[in-house]
């Protein structure tokens, strides 16, 4: 992927405007409408596909919680590492662990909660404290982590690492920033944008719009559906191309 992939705002509005007859925006809408509407466009596909995955590097918090990026949704993977965030050597996987939860900080394996919780590691040996959620013998360098209100927290097992990199799903850029619309999705965009607008004015006068909005949203959903197959059909090189050029862009 490179910037010919991908088509500037401007140029989805040269046409959006035009379609819709407001090329001087004088129908009571502003720029900054079609804009967000355009955002919101990426926003659906995202939810619906999947499309935007991101690599993003943090500085290990100090009290091991860490809030979640702007606009991710989803998060893929978690590593810890040391050394720069551009060159990982030691990275170690961040599994997951159910209803994890270190709250105030936890400087100790011992200082959260969750259902199941952690021994001394006992080769082939288990151990009971509680009849429905036993403790488990672990490793003290497994590293894991749970999200709760858009922060993950990370055991203690993670404060001996400098960085976090997270691998998740986004839903576009952050709003007021301009969107980044990849080509293969033009004409979804515009579609979504002229239906949103037409739906506005259906309200003002339901008689005159009706028509004119039922055929915006029979565009747009045949557009939508052309969008999710080009996106799902994507091969590997291609769509981790994809994310490099959107990781980069992104966190400029």
């Amino acid at each position: 992927m490179n910037s010919n992939d991908f088509v500037s705002v401007n140029h989805l509005l040269a046409e959006i405007l035009t379609n819709v007859n407001d090329k001087e925006l004088r129908n009571g809408i502003t720029k900054g409408w079609y804009v967000s509407r355009i955002q919101d466009a990426l926003q659906e596909l995202a939810f619906d596909t999947f499309y935007q995955t991101i690599t993003q590097d943090f500085n290990m918090p100090k009290n091991l919680a860490l809030p979640m990026p702007k606009n991710a949704f989803n998060v893929r993977e978690i590593y810890v590492f040391n050394t720069s965030c551009c060159s990982p050597l030691d990275s170690k996987i961040v599994h997951w662990k159910r209803q994890f939860n270190n709250k105030y900080g936890a400087d100790t394996s011992k200082q959260y909660t969750a259902k199941v919780k952690e021994g001394n590691y006992y080769p082939n040996q288990f151990w009971n404290s509680d009849p429905y959620y036993p403790k488990v013998p672990v490793r003290s360098s497994t590293c894991y982590a749970s999200i709760q209100n858009g922060i993950i927290m990370l055991s203690s097992s993670c404060s001996g690492y400098s960085q976090v990199r997270l691998v998740y799903n986004g839903m576009g850029v952050e709003i007021g920033d301009e969107p980044v619309v990849p080509r293969m999705l033009e004409r979804a965009v515009v579609d979504y944008v002229e239906e949103r607008f037409f739906n506005v004015k259906r309200s003002e006068d339901p008689r005159k719009y009706r028509g004119v909005w039922n055929d915006a949203y029979a565009r747009l959903d045949k557009s939508m559906r052309k969008a999710r197959v080009r996106l799902s059909s994507m091969d590997s090189f291609e769509k981790e191309s994809l994310d490099n050029y959107l990781s980069g862009i992104i966190h400029k």
